[in-house]
């Protein structure tokens, strides 16, 4: 390592940790606070803005301690500001068990995962071929078409519940679906068990009666043409929220 690259180390070294790591030699204390706090204050501001809820919760400590150890030990690996807050949400993941907040807010990780992943399904570069889908097929028997913005996560906590005025004090298991709707926004909403089994089929290209028939089967139910009609009535709900486009429209070359 020749002396520009120790300089500019060293330097890093400050800025990012300036309680454990001193400037270099020759450099202003005054003068590189300047440029200390004005790049925590940046990434700290943004990262406030990618996940509100969880700033709520924490305190004014509590917040800049964990924005500060981030800053401090995670080497982002992409050149973008926009995607600091995966890397934040990466980090946490790696670090969260052994952090003190794992023992009083065990639901933070869940929370952090939900706040960031309506970025990259707003920002996903996908279109929808409407050419090939028709949206008046038959939604039991033909090949289902999905919004092609969706997510279905489940999480151990009802984290679109969780507020400052929330904290759920035991696990209660949660299904979602987030999906970009029409206005390319993201909407969020909550499956119970069976309905995310639904969708799961779904997603692998299985078409409702199949994987309605399976369900029952898994459920034992004891009335399948009942939950067969319930399905179509679900299968015409998501239509109209986004989540079902249509059916493949297989006269389409």
């Amino acid at each position: 390592m020749n002396a520009t690259e120790a300089y500019q180390r060293a330097f890093a070294a400050h800025l990012r940790n300036p309680a454990a790591n001193p400037p270099p030699a020759g450099v202003d204390v005054a003068r590189a606070g300047v440029y200390v706090k004005l790049l925590f204050n940046n990434v700290e501001d943004f990262l406030s803005n990618c996940f509100p809820v969880i700033r709520s919760i924490l305190d004014d400590v509590a917040w800049n301690a964990l924005v500060r150890q981030f800053y401090a030990e995670h080497a982002c690996t992409t050149p973008y500001f926009r995607e600091i807050s995966a890397e934040f949400v990466q980090w946490l993941t790696d670090r969260f068990a052994s952090t003190p907040l794992s023992e009083h807010l065990p639901f933070l990780l869940e929370l952090a995962h939900y706040e960031w992943v309506e970025i990259p399904l707003t920002l996903a570069d996908a279109t929808i071929d409407w050419q090939h889908i028709d949206p008046d097929g038959d939604l039991l028997d033909d090949t289902p078409v999905l919004n092609p913005v969706m997510l279905l996560q489940s999480y151990q906590y009802p984290v679109h519940r969780i507020s400052a005025a929330y904290h759920p004090h035991t696990p209660e298991p949660t299904h979602l679906l987030l999906i970009r709707n029409r206005e390319n926004k993201i909407d969020f909403i909550e499956l119970n068990a069976i309905t995310a089994k639904l969708v799961k089929h779904l997603q692998e290209g299985e078409n409702a009666r199949k994987a309605l028939t399976q369900i029952a089967v898994e459920i034992q139910h004891p009335n399948i043409e009942q939950l067969l009609a319930f399905g179509l009535t679900l299968l015409h709900q998501f239509q109209q929220q986004h989540v079902l486009l249509g059916v493949a429209n297989l006269s389409t070359p």
